[in-house]
């Protein structure tokens, strides 16, 4: 779970955690997330749309390549997540999005539905 403001990240990982029952890493930056992703693979990438780091872009670049090489799913969670639709997010490289706000007790199915749903691949 990337997300950089702390309370946040905390409601978030709280939710995957206890009502989803998901082993959840938190970082509060994309450089960090990465870091994470090499020491130890996950299942499923969660980030926030908006951060403040300097090289965000290029950043979720190197996200997406890992994504990618590892067959990792990012998924956005953003308050533009209804902005586009779930083939516009796969052509940017995500395999969906979930929108805020959320809702604490279906945020963990969404997530898996999410992460498992049929993901062609470019």
């Amino acid at each position: 779970m990337i997300e950089n403001e702390a309370g946040l990240r905390d409601i978030l990982g709280d939710c995957l955690s206890e009502l989803g029952g998901w082993e959840v890493r938190l970082s509060e930056s994309i450089q960090e997330g990465i870091v994470l992703c090499e020491e130890q693979r996950p299942d499923v990438i969660l980030m926030d749309a908006s951060t403040s780091e300097n090289d965000a872009i290029l950043l979720v670049e190197q996200l997406k390549q890992y994504s990618v090489s590892q067959s990792v799913p990012i998924l956005l969670i953003s308050s533009l997540a209804n902005w586009f639709s779930l083939q516009e997010f796969r052509q940017m490289g995500f395999s969906g999005a979930i929108s805020k706000p959320f809702n604490p007790s279906t945020l963990s199915s969404q997530v898996y539905r999410l992460m498992t749903s049929e993901n062609p691949k470019p």
